[in-house]
């Protein structure tokens, strides 16, 4: 089996019509030098090369290699121990995903009338994100630039995160799917709203993309300073709204949902809308998270448990590991391809991580639907995203 994965990503990675491919997370009991490896077709000097991008925490290092030279740096990869392969093809994609046992498991997902041709731009990621030069007025309006032009010393670290929000976000290749039609989105908590000024930014200065972007927060006091900000930048596509996510009813239903450190059960309720709307990108980064561990504070833990939760820090972690895993299961239950990834560094903020979903035109539901019961089952809990989704949503819970 492993053969036949291995030959089936080789073919899409070196064939006509490919687009990206992403290789994701360790197998169990080995170790990797990169996090991550994203591998997509460049044009250099009017020749097709593969671009390979490999990132680890500190540092992403990119090299180019002509398609007629490619093959051996695809086997290189292919041997690494990645648990999650995704190929993107115009042919039609391949997920692989590797079991604790070893065992790929294999999905093929057929074409898409949306499949896009691969951006073939060398320098298309160094383009599209924020610097000093292309996103001056942006940057100054929300107080991250002096007035003469510089990243001010304090917001050096909320700049780098800026960007790598976009990064990732630019990772999923979303919007290349809806460049066609207008881009409504909609970032549940947007606090001081950095990020919903960025992503508006983003979509309408620099990729030029008919965007619409609404930020929701229930402090009045901050949205209408936003309001004031959107004034004096003149940007009629972005809105505020002072309300609560679960009350949030929108003019136009969202294609892409963001909820980035929304509190607690506050993300869940973003996650509900998005798989009731059926949103084509959900991005979130969890918050505190509490409801969960109130639970398992009143289920008898096994015995063998009974060392790591003598410390409540190590309880309260495993309650935000358990809490996010569940929530990435029902989302790959809902049919969206779902990854979990460092949002930016430990040192910046334990609340780290992020979780991207993609609609995708079908998902390994059984086998999602399975690990999920499993889990409840053990842990005799129910994540409070199953409570809210709708009753038909329910019944595949």
């Amino acid at each position: 089996m492993e053969r036949e994965y291995k030959h089936l990503v080789r073919e899409k990675i070196l064939g006509d019509g490919f687009i990206r491919a992403t290789f994701s997370g360790g197998q169990k009991g080995t170790s990797l030098e990169w996090n991550k490896v994203i591998v997509r077709p460049v044009e250099v000097k009017g020749e097709i090369h593969l671009q390979f991008s490999y990132f680890d925490e500190k540092k992403d290092i990119t090299k180019n290699h002509p398609l007629n030279e490619a093959a051996p740096v695809v086997d290189e990869l292919l041997a690494l121990p990645f648990r999650n392969i995704f190929v993107e093809s115009k042919t039609g994609g391949v997920q692989v995903n590797i079991s604790k046992k070893g065992k790929a498991v294999v999905s093929e997902i057929k074409p898409t009338k949306t499949s896009t041709s691969p951006n073939l731009a060398h320098d298309r990621q160094k383009n599209k994100l924020l610097s000093a030069e292309n996103a001056e007025p942006f940057l100054k309006a929300v107080g991250i630039m002096t007035a003469d032009g510089k990243i001010k010393a304090d917001m050096q670290r909320k700049f780098k995160q800026i960007n790598e929000f976009l990064r990732l976000v630019d990772e999923t290749d979303s919007f290349s799917l809806l460049a066609d039609s207008p881009i409504h989105v909609v970032d549940f908590g947007c606090g001081n709203a950095y990020l919903t000024f960025a992503i508006y930014y983003y979509l309408h200065d620099i990729l030029k993309l008919d965007a619409h972007v609404t930020g929701v927060d229930v402090k009045a006091e901050l949205i209408e300073r936003h309001k004031e900000k959107v004034k004096s930048l003149d940007w009629n596509q972005l809105t505020f709204q002072v309300g609560h996510i679960a009350n949030y009813e929108p003019k136009t239903i969202p294609n892409v949902v963001l909820a980035l450190h929304a509190c607690d059960t506050a993300t869940d309720d973003a996650l509900a809308k998005g798989i009731e709307w059926q949103s084509k990108l959900i991005v979130c980064a969890p918050c505190c998270q509490h409801e969960l561990q109130a639970q398992m504070a009143r289920v008898p833990m096994p015995a063998s448990f009974a060392s790591i939760f003598k410390d409540g820090i190590f309880f309260e972690r495993m309650g935000d590991i358990l809490t996010d895993t569940f929530r990435a299961n029902i989302l790959r239950i809902m049919g969206y391809r779902t990854d979990v990834t460092q949002f930016i560094p430990i040192e910046h903020t334990a609340k780290n991580l992020m979780i991207r979903a993609v609609k995708a035109s079908s998902t390994n539901k059984a086998r999602w639907l399975e690990e999920y019961r499993n889990l409840k089952s053990f842990w005799q809990v129910t994540p409070y995203l199953e409570k809210i989704l709708k009753e038909d949503y329910k019944l595949l819970l």
